[in-house]
This record gives structure tokens, C-alpha cells and sequence, in this order.
């Protein structure tokens, strides 16, 4: 008998609960599908020597295992769900004689099979996505790579232990919980909750709270969105996460006010005849106010959750395009050591760097340089010199000049036409993010000449701005370096020596950290006396660096970032996705859960002569403001959060993105969006017209 009680409440728990089934199988599938990418049996490079995969690897899988833990908060909440839907059975079952161990057995055995086979078809369906995200790494990183099909029993194994652990944790509470519950909590248990009537002052504050707060925050954006015209590049770090954080903070009490606001709204429409007693918005409006006044914490905690999932969908692919573009720009050469004078306390002490052991310890690797420019910057005036104990700003650093002949040395090495300067002229030229159009009007209505410290006057050239990406050691915090002749700057004082290289083969990314170390403890030992003088004093600054540091080689370099890259778009999309459907999922539970609770209203109605037609309208539009309310919401308010990330980073999208990486960026997600919007939408009134079929079939 018991055997026979199993199979029909498995047949019947795939009938009613196809969104939780959806959800397991497309939770699982994703899960598979990521942590394949950390497979021991996916080579997916084929052990080329110019990468590295094991941070990209070590990012995927603990991402994907922090983010999925919510999977056990999704599990824990669809089985209190289906619980609470079955209680009443439970009590027959108990009223008949059935021992609660058993009871809450069969229910844990039910659960654990439903789960298990959800998640075996999602590791087949896995198994496929696999193939498509390994050919889309492959192509991302080599430009080329070809769908293949593999089976990875590690990442199986994995997959099921993780979902079979979730299960079992989620199976032992809901055993004790049945184990204890008394008879008569049972029979409560499905009780419906209709909300409460509040008093109007409580839905007043909330109406203005609410309002206070979405005004907050518009307003921050909005000044925000103007500071940006002051700065050419980006905003400092510091001003926007002040914007940015009063915009989260007044966003998220914002939205937790807003469901109780609406509840008053309702309300308010309620009271006025003419909406209330025409066709059947009575029924919808009460409906409605018992729904939202009931789950209004739910659809606070839905609604940010799908901003969370929004903003993650837009800005993270975005970040990772952001991140392969700024590679062109800050490696346009095949090794860069930057040199810096910020933590030497007298200009004296500052060396002019002889690099050439560099050369050495690379022919010692095999490695042959075949184009390099020590370039040397200068001080414009001696007088704007200071050191960290002058500083009263960190950026607050003296602008400098270079050599005409080492500028044209790294144009032609990044592969870029020499220019001409006179005697007496000079030029800017400008980080590669910076809006040159600005720069050029404000130049324009400025003076274009410029005084030394010996009295020699330079005149601005008649090209006057340059900013081709030659990378960003040349600037100090302003991003500009002004350009000079060569006689020019034999009068000024050094202040740093940069090194720039080419070479002829290709350096192996499994010696760069070999030859970064060598290149370290070559330049300490040369410039000992640097270390001796300013380490002890300087090293516990946050901002203290070695005085030659970094020291960037372009194959650990593009390495490092496309990996990255790769592993943020894909997260993004990942967690994106995750929190998505997890609202999807209790979004579209809570409604079939209401179509169950209130089938007695359903069938009084129609009992008392309402047609099929209208009652099929009152639950379809309830579905339709209940599930499309908290995306509504949460498009507005990611929308203004995604603005506000534009607003940050300046030219950043434009200069490295374009439109039509852009659009990309945003089409895609959205799509995505949409489509899984659709397909839990559409399953969510299939499920709901069923049960009211059966609701209504039942009469005679």
C-alpha cells in the first residue's frame, strides 16, 4: 500500500509542482554546466604554455559554490511549500491510524526522489550546456574553438552531493518538524493568510516613506550625473561610492516601504464606488489587498533580489568587455617596469636608472629583446615637488615632462607614427579615457604658453593634444604628461625612469614570475642605498610601492585579464540567472498557492453565477500585477543603479566598448531576461488554469 501511495504522490507532485521541477532542473543544469569549466577532464586549452588556467578555475568553481548555497534557502522554502499544501492529508493520514515517523518518512523519500531525478536530467541537459560554454572560454580567450561534447564524472559527483546534501539537510528538518507537530498544527497548518487592515497611519508613513526615499535617491543621481562634467576621465573613487551608497541605502528602504504604500493605494481604490462595483474589480481589488498585505516582505525581498539579478546580468559582462579593451591600452608593449619617486624624501636620492641588465637576465631565458626605450620623466618645476609627509593629498603629485625622442621611440614601438616639435613648442599628451574635447575648449580659451623655472617660455604646439594608448606609467594621478624637445629637458630634474620592450619571441607564462623576481633583486642590490633610506620608513603607507614596481610582462598580463574577464561575464550571467529564477520560482509558487487556497471563493463564484470566463480573468490579472509588479519595479531602480555606473566610469564603456558592444552588453541580458520571464510566467497560469479547471469541473 505504501509502495502504491509513493508512486501516485511522485506522479501527482510532478503535476502540481512543474515549477519546482523546472527550477531544480535548470538550477542543476547551470550548476553542472559552470563547474565543468574546473574539470580535471576538461583540458580546455590543451596545455597551451601561454596560459594559466588555475585562477580562472579556482574563481569558477568556489563563485559557483558560494553563490549556489542559496539553493538550500530555494529547497528549504519549496518544501515548507509543499508541506504546508499537503497538511490536511497528513492529518487524514494521522487520523487513520498512520504513525507520524512514517508519515513524515514517505514525505522525505518523496521529496529526495522528486529532487534527485530533477537533478540527473539537469546534469544530462548540463552536459550539452558544457560543451557550448567550453567552446564560448575557447573562443574568448584563443579567438577560435569549436563545440565539443564530454561527460566529466568529477563534476557529476560534485553535482549530486551538493544537491544531495541540500536535500538531506532540508529532508531532516522537515522530518523532525512532522515528527513533533501536533495533530491539531497540522490541521492549521494550511490556514490561509488573508492579511491584515492596518491602521491609515501606518500606510501613510509607509506611502511617505517610500516617497522620501525614491526622492533621495533621484536627486543623488541626478547630482551625481552632473559632477561628471568636471572630471575629463573618471569620477574619483571616493566621491562616487558616496553618491553610489546613499542611492543603495535609499533604493532599499525604498523598496521595502513601497508594498505596504500599495497595499494603501489598493485600499484607497477600494473605497471608490466606481471602480469597485464595476464588472468584477470588487473580487480583484480585495484579492490584491490580501495578497500584497500578506507577502509584502516577499515582494520586497523578490524585488530586490531581481535587482540584484539585473544589475548583475548588465554591469559584470560589461566590466569583463571593460577589462579586455583597457589590455590594449595599458600593455601596448611586451614588458613594462614602472619606476616611481613617491616615497623618496630628497630629489638628490632619486637614480637615473640604468636598465640595461635587464637584457642580460633575459638572454639567460632565451628571451631576445628586439626594440626598447628607457623613458625618463622630468620635473616641470622643482618647486611643486613634495613627498608623503608634504603631500596633504596623495594625488597631490607635480606635473611632469618628457623627452620628444623617447615619446617618438614608444609611438613607434606601440606602432604609431613619429611627430614633429619645435625648439620652442611643446604638447600634451592625455590618458586614453580622458575626453579630449574638453581638454581642447578649455586650452582653447586658456594660455598657450608656458614659463620654466630658468625663465625659458614654450608655446603650446599647433597640435596640441595627442592620446593614443602608449600606456598609463607615463602620468602621475592628472593623466597627462606635457612633451618637450630634448634640449628642453637636459635643464629640468629627473624624476622617474620607466623601461618599455619588445622582443623577438614570445616570453612563456610559467617564467615571467621567475624573471620579475630576478629583475627585483637585481635593481635592490644596484640601488641599495634607496631601500636602506625610505623602505623601514615608507612600508606600512597603503599606497607604498618598491621603487620599481609593477613589473608587467604582456603574456602573464593578457593571461591575467582575459581569464578574469572571461570568469566575470560568466559569473554575472551565472548569478544573474541564479537569483532570477529563485524569485521566478517563489513568485509563481505564491500564486499557485493561491489559486489552491481561495478555490472555495472560485467555486462560490460561480456558483452564484459569475462566469468561467470572468473568474479565468479575475485570476489571471491577479497573476499578471502579482508576478510582473516586483519586475517592474526592479527594471526602474537597476535601470537608475546601471545609469549610475555609467555615470563612474566615465569614457570607460565608450572607449573601450563602443556601441555596439554596448548594445550587446544590454541585448543579450535582456533577452535572457525575457525569455526566462515568459517561460515561469507561462508555466505559473498553465498550473493555476489547471487548478481552477479542476476547481470548477467539480461542479454540478
Amino acid at each position: 500500500m505504501y509502495v502504491k501511495l509513493f508512486r501516485n504522490n511522485i506522479k501527482k507532485a510532478l503535476e502540481d509542482y512543474v515549477v519546482y521541477f523546472f527550477t531544480l532542473v535548470i538550477s542543476s543544469t547551470l550548476f553542472f554546466a559552470f563547474l565543468s569549466l574546473t574539470s580535471r577532464y576538461n583540458d580546455i586549452l590543451g596545455g597551451d604554455g601561454n596560459y594559466s588556467l588555475t585562477l580562472f578555475q579556482n574563481t569558477i568553481r568556489y563563485a559557483v559554490l558560494a553563490i549556489s548555497i542559496i539553493f538550500v534557502s530555494l529547497i528549504s522554502y519549496i518544501n515548507t511549500y509543499m508541506l504546508k499544501q499537503r497538511s490536511r492529508e497528513f492529518s487524514v493520514f494521522m487520523i487513520l491510524g498512520m504513525e507520524q515517523r512514517t508519515i513524515s518518512g514517505q514525505f522525505f523519500s518523496e521529496t529526495f526522489i522528486f529532487g534527485i531525478v530533477a537533478v540527473l536530467a539537469g546534469c544530462i541537459l548540463g552536459t550539452v550546456l558544457s560543451g557550448m560554454m567550453t567552446a564560448f572560454v575557447l573562443r574568448t580567450i584563443t579567438g577560435s574553438g569549436a563545440f565539443r561534447l564530454g561527460f566529466y564524472p568529477d563534476t557529476m559527483i560534485v553535482t549530486l552531493l551538493f544537491f544531495g546534501i541540500a536535500f538531506l539537510l532540508v529532508g531532516a528538518w522537515n522530518i523532525r518538524r512532522i515528527y513533533k507537530i501536533r495533530l491539531i498544527d497540522l490541521l492549521n497548518e494550511k490556514k490561509v493568510n488573508e492579511g491584515q487592515q492596518k491602521k491609515d497611519g501606518s500606510y501613510l508613513v509607509s506611502l511617505f516613506t517610500a516617497m522620501v526615499c525614491f526622492i533621495i535617491g533621484g536627486v543623488v543621481l541626478y547630482d551625481f550625473s552632473h559632477i561628471n562634467g568636471i572630471y575629463a576621465g573618471n569620477i574619483p573613487e571616493e566621491i562616487s561610492n558616496r553618491y553610489q551608497a546613499v542611492a543603495i541605502v535609499a533604493a532599499i528602504a525604498g523598496i521595502f516601504a513601497l508594498y505596504n504604500a500599495l497595499a494603501f493605494i489598493i485600499t484607497v481604490i477600494r473605497k471608490r464606488r466606481k471602480w469597485k462595483n464595476r464588472n468584477i474589480n470588487s473580487v480583484l481589488l480585495g484579492n490584491l489587498f490580501q495578497k500584497v498585505s500578506a507577502t509584502a516582505r516577499i515582494l520586497s525581498i523578490s524585488t530586490l533580489a531581481i535587482t540584484v539579478s539585473l544589475v548583475a546580468f548588465v554591469i559584470l559582462p560589461m566590466l569583463a568587455e571593460i577589462t579586455m579593451g583597457y589590455l590594449d591600452y595599458r600593455m601596448p608593449y611586451d614588458i613594462m617596469i614602472y619606476n616611481t619617486y613617491w616615497y623618496i624624501d630628497e630629489m638628490d636620492d632619486i637614480p637615473e636608472i640604468d636598465f640595461s641588465f635587464i637584457g642580460n637576465i633575459l638572454r639567460g631565458y632565451g628571451i631576445t629583446v628586439s626594440e626598447e626605450v628607457s623613458q625618463k620623466s622630468y620635473f616641470v618645476w622643482e618647486r611643486d615637488f613634495n613627498t608623503v609627509d608634504t603631500r596633504q593629498y596623495w594625488r597631490d603629485l607635480p606635473r611632469l615632462a618628457m623627452r620628444i625622442s623617447e615619446y617618438n621611440a614608444m609611438r613607434e614601438m606601440a606602432g604609431f607614427e613619429p611627430v614633429s616639435l619645435a625648439d620652442n613648442e611643446f604638447f600634451m599628451h592625455l590618458d586614453y579615457e580622458m575626453d579630449t574635447e574638453s581638454i581642447a575648449e578649455g586650452i582653447g580659451t586658456g594660455t598657450r604658453k608656458l614659463q620654466l623655472d630658468d625663465g625659458m617660455v614654450l608655446v603650446l604646439a599647433d597640435t596640441e593634444i595627442y592620446n593614443e594608448p602608449l600606456g598609463q606609467y607615463l602620468f602621475n594621478s592628472d593623466g597627462s604628461v606635457l612633451v618637450f624637445p630634448d634640449a628642453v629637458c637636459d635643464t629640468l630634474h629627473l624624476a622617474r625612469t620607466c623601461y618599455y620592450a619588445n622582443t623577438e619571441n614570445v616570453i612563456p607564462y610559467n617564467i615571467c614570475d621567475s624573471i620579475r623576481k630576478e629583475i627585483s633583486e637585481t635593481f635592490r642590490n644596484r640601488y641599495e642605498y634607496l631601500f636602506d633610506r625610505y623602505e623601514e620608513k615608507y612600508y606600512t603607507d597603503r599606497h607604498y610601492t618598491s621603487f620599481i614596481d609593477p613589473i608587467r610582462f604582456l603574456t602573464q598580463e593578457n593571461n591575467d585579464t582575459v581569464l578574469t574577464a572571461t570568469s566575470v561575464r560568466l559569473l554575472g550571467i551565472y548569478s544573474g540567472i541564479i537569483f532570477f529564477i529563485i524569485c521566478m520560482t517563489v513568485l509563481a509558487l505564491q500564486e499557485t498557492a493561491d489559486s489552491i487556497d481561495h478555490h472555495s471563493q472560485y467555486w462560490t463564484l460561480h456558483k452564484i453565477g459569475v462566469d468561467r470566463d470572468d473568474i479565468v480573468k479575475i485570476v489571471s490579472r491577479q497573476s499578471l500585477y502579482y508576478f510582473f509588479t516586483p519586475c517592474v519595479v526592479a527594471f526602474v531602480i537597476a535601470l537608475l543603479l546601471i545609469y549610475s555606473f555609467f555615470v563612474r566610469y566615465g569614457h570607460k564603456v565608450f572607449t573601450y566598448i563602443g556601441s555596439t558592444g554596448f548594445k550587446f552588453g544590454v541585448m543579450i541580458p535582456g533577452l535572457l531576461i525575457i525569455l526566462i520571464l515568459v517561460c515561469y510566467y507561462g508555466a505559473t497560469i498553465y498550473t493555476i488554469r489547471r487548478n481552477l479547471d479542476r476547481t470548477l469541473n467539480n461542479i454540478i
